[in-house]
């Protein structure tokens, strides 16, 4: 562009010399500065042309070697990636088979520990049942030697009582009452007869009349509580042997009432009137 501007001067200025020296108009000292002046132009256009160029010329070169150096390090960083993806690739086969290789190793030791405790477990299992079975004949065995001392005691014992007195217990008379009562009932008459004739017939006899009453709270009563009840029940019995049998008042050695402490039978709606009674105790 800039050599195309430069031939179009170097033509004007011809055409200019020739209209010149055909028309005669310009003097000599103007055209000669003119000429000088253009010159002057035209150097300094083709040394800024020329600059250019060389700058244009440099900064091609500069970026063709910056083009190839950039190539040079597209092939580098290429080689040096491929490099590493090989060494991983290699890295990690070797790290998976040293893994796999210690998973198996690991799994070995775990499987014979498990093994190992299993054997040790059943050991001590078995050592258990031995022991337990060994205490249990033990025990067993003991029970049976303590059985043969008993039975053999027992058997001392019995041999014992033959050579012995024989010693009976007291007769024993008893009388039914209802329930919050101390009305002798005809059945108890009967008793009393009989224990009354027994008392006669055994002058030196130990006599002793035990009140008793159930558990049933007293309300409709004149007696605050059962121990009083079953002391009226005792005392009705010891004056109905005295007054009506004719038992020696003297021979009557005790007469008491122990309320519901000493039932001779469950305290339910079944039994409980078992516990409505006075017994005479009659020891010869």
């Amino acid at each position: 562009m800039k050599r195309t501007s430069l031939l179009m001067a170097l033509i004007s200025l011809a055409l200019c010399i020739a209209f010149i020296g055909c028309g005669g108009y310009v003097k000599k000292d103007e055209l000669e500065k003119q000429l000088s002046d253009q010159k002057m132009d035209i150097e300094q256009r083709v040394q800024l042309a020329q600059d250019a160029a060389a700058t244009a010329n440099d900064k091609a070169d500069k970026a063709l070697s910056a083009t190839r150096n950039m190539d040079k390090m597209k092939e580098e960083i290429l080689m040096t990636v491929d490099g590493k993806i090989d060494a991983a690739m290699v890295t990690a086969k070797g790290d998976a088979e040293k893994t796999r290789a210690e998973m198996k190793r690991l799994a070995e030791d775990a499987a014979g520990n498990a093994l190992s405790e299993a054997k040790a477990f059943m050991i001590a299992e078995d050592e258990k049942v031995k022991q337990a079975a060994k205490e249990a004949a033990d025990k067993a065995m003991n029970a049976a030697m303590e059985a043969d001392k008993r039975a053999e005691e027992a058997a001392r014992q019995a041999e014992i009582a033959k050579t012995l007195p024989k010693v009976t217990g007291p007769d024993v008379f008893t009388v039914y009452f209802d329930p919050g009562k101390i009305a002798i009932k005809p059945e108890g008459v009967s008793e009393l007869e009989k224990a009354a004739a027994m008392i006669k017939e055994n002058p030196g006899a130990v006599v002793k009349i035990h009140g008793h009453a159930d558990n049933t709270p007293v309300v409709y009563s004149k007696f605050r509580n059962n121990w009083l009840l079953s002391q009226a029940r005792a005392e009705a019995v010891k004056n109905y042997l005295v007054d009506k049998l004719g038992v020696p008042a003297d021979a009557l050695k005790e007469s008491v009432g122990f309320g519901e402490y000493k039932p001779a039978a469950a305290n339910d709606k079944k039994s409980k009137w078992e516990n409505r009674r006075v017994e005479i105790l009659i020891s010869k």
